[in-house]
């Protein structure tokens, strides 16, 4: 029995420090969850920002992070204005290169923690007065400065998130000329180790 206990130590410790072992998932880690961003679609592509206050969270483990990746999350999509085809397409096609950065302002000065997924990808289908979204690829956000944003997570009171993207919506009608509304979700975190 001893050596059953023994084996599976030694097990977590390899699972570990390769990295396959991760917390379970944060919700909504920047606050992102039913903020909007407003997109007016010149040759079908544009520009979207969205930002976020939320607080600090506790990240209750004994085990050194070694990554934190945030997973984009989409709730839906509309398009309006009197540039848009009528009636709408059906599906979209939407590629997007997204950055989030997350900053705080304590009082022993500014920290800021970024990331980005280039060439996220993801399909809209007509659905009532919006679009649901599906297929969603690439929209993993791996930080590469993890200290920073653990401090930024964790301590100095409440915190900013601010996302940017640059979508690019490929569809029959095309969509030039519409304006589109995204309402992101909160998405999760997860923390690696």
């Amino acid at each position: 029995m001893k050596r059953i206990a023994s084996l599976s130590g030694l097990l977590a410790l390899v699972f570990v420090g390769c990295g396959l072992i991760s917390s379970p998932p944060i919700d909504n880690p920047f606050g992102l969850q039913g903020q909007q961003s407003t997109i007016n679609l010149q040759a079908a592509y544009g520009n979207a920002t969205a930002t976020a206050n939320f607080d600090d969270i506790t990240l209750n483990s004994r085990l050194t992070p070694t990554g934190f990746t945030y997973n984009l999350a989409i709730s839906n999509v509309q398009f309006s204005g009197s540039g848009c085809p009528s009636p709408l397409p059906t599906s979209v096609a939407v590629s997007a290169n997204v950055t989030i950065t997350v900053s705080d302002n304590p009082t022993s000065g500014p920290w800021t923690a970024s990331a980005q997924a280039n060439n996220v990808q993801f399909n809209l289908n007509a659905s009532g007065s919006g679009y649901t979204v599906s297929n969603l690829t690439g929209g993993s956000l791996t930080f590469s400065n993890l200290q920073t944003l653990l401090n930024i997570l964790q301590t100095g009171g409440q915190n900013t998130a601010t996302l940017n993207a640059t979508v690019s919506t490929t569809s029959d009608p095309d969509l030039a000329g519409c304006t589109m509304i995204i309402t992101w979700g909160g998405g999760q975190g997860v923390l690696k180790f």
